[in-house]
């Protein structure tokens, strides 16, 4: 057997260089590469409503809200123990069945205080969504008010559940934080929107790798330019996907389908109602005391309303109704601890504060169940913001100003 000379032999020292050298030349040109797409953004014209998104509450609120031709007199925010009294009530109101994923108003409220004010017109847009924290009410601030989207006045409905939600990981986890963060920058919250290291990985990776970052909007290109150049090819003898044509409230798989469509939840005009006993929903909600969350939350709080102060939208905070079977249910103390909170918070930042918890406006019988209410409660609510809304001289002035018409553009103008 004939065997290499020395010239045909590569010393270990020299294959380690050799490799060591071709790692390093490959980690510069990764990290040149990185620096020139961050600087020349190439996926900074995807519009960010084109990128994958499940149809969630939020996601239907947001393209309703966009939509709009002006901005609203008045913007509701809170859980679904806003949205739903506001919506039954309006389909009192309008004598009609509604779609919740279409109908975001609360044409009731804008007639109560059109009247009041002697006002034209005074919109109110209904963005309550199932389950809401104080993150997501930020969230949704902070991507949408603003400019000449942002409303005149702002009623933030509350409750101890939108602070301990023992569902909730951490607020980034939430449907409204992982939709709306596409749409302005959070870093300045990231620390306690994932308030653990684990949580935060995927953003660090997307600060550092810009294509990581961008992988949804490459997504979306790439998916765009197969669909251009094969379409007229393959059409010809390609049937659509059994997904194209699924019922997306049925057929699709439970990682494909989305969080609610048209015609899944209609609330009928004039409905009677029973008694729900939705206890054993709340002993889930509250079982983990959640102090960290608690305090996480109010912090958010303090952001919302600067920012709320910062654009001059006027904030009424709301002390949301509940019947005492759902106040049973909390953390022994945590009920005190978070009004005392909501006064004090209401007082330093100089927002009126309406709290409709008060054991005599609200019976029993204006809720359905142990914490929403039903349209009976949603006219007693929304008659109670009316007034004060038109008793405080600053929240009535603020609607008085002449409402300001929404340019056509596109939607990425949000980012």
């Amino acid at each position: 057997m004939k065997l290499p000379d020395n010239n045909q032999l590569i010393r270990p020292q020299e294959q380690a260089s050799f490799w060591k050298s071709h790692v390093i030349s490959g980690l510069a040109l990764f990290f040149a590469v990185n620096v020139l797409f961050w600087y020349a953004q190439p996926l900074s014209k995807v519009d960010p409503d084109s990128l994958p998104a499940a149809h969630t509450w939020t996601w239907w609120a947001t393209r309703e809200y966009l939509d709009q031709h002006q901005a609203p007199s008045v913007a509701l925010l809170g859980s679904s123990l806003m949205m739903h009294p506001v919506s039954r009530q309006d389909a009192d109101f309008l004598k009609r069945d509604l779609d919740y994923v279409h109908h975001h108003k609360s044409e009731y409220l804008s007639s109560l205080v059109s009247e009041k004010l002697g006002l034209r017109t005074a919109s109110c847009f209904n963005f309550a969504l199932p389950g809401s924290m104080i993150s997501d009410d930020y969230i949704v601030a902070k991507a949408l008010f603003r400019t000449d989207r942002k409303p005149k006045l702002l009623v933030l409905g509350l409750s101890l559940r939108d602070f301990i939600d023992s569902g909730v990981s951490c607020p980034a986890a939430t449907p409204p934080f992982r939709y709306l963060k596409r749409f302005v920058d959070v870093s300045d919250v990231i620390s306690i929107a994932m308030p653990q290291f684990w949580h935060r990985i995927d953003y660090y990776v997307g600060n550092a790798i810009y294509l990581w970052s961008k992988k949804l909007d490459t997504q979306v290109i790439l998916a765009e330019a197969v669909k251009q150049t094969l379409s007229p090819k393959v059409s010809s003898f390609c049937v659509p996907s059994l997904i194209e044509r699924a019922d997306p409230t049925k057929n699709l798989p439970s990682n494909l389908r989305s969080e609610v469509e048209e015609r899944m939840f209609i609330v009928r005009s004039h409905q009677p109602y029973s008694w729900e006993d939705n206890s054993a929903e709340y002993r889930k909600r509250y079982r983990i005391k959640h102090r960290d969350m608690f305090d996480i939350q109010t912090v958010f709080l303090g952001k919302l309303l600067d920012y709320c102060r910062s654009s001059d939208i006027p904030v009424l905070i709301v002390n949301m109704p509940l019947t005492e079977q759902n106040l049973a249910l909390m953390p022994e103390g945590y009920y005190n601890r978070y009004l005392a909170m909501l006064e004090r918070t209401a007082r330093e930042k100089c927002c009126p504060f309406l709290n409709l918890n008060d054991r005599s406006t609200f019976t029993r019988a204006d809720f359905y169940d142990t914490s929403h209410m039903n349209s009976a409660g949603g006219k007693k609510l929304l008659d109670q913001i009316a007034g004060a809304i038109t008793a405080n001289g600053q929240l009535a002035e603020a609607l008085s100003v002449p409402a300001t018409g929404l340019a056509h553009r596109p939607k990425e103008s949000l980012q």
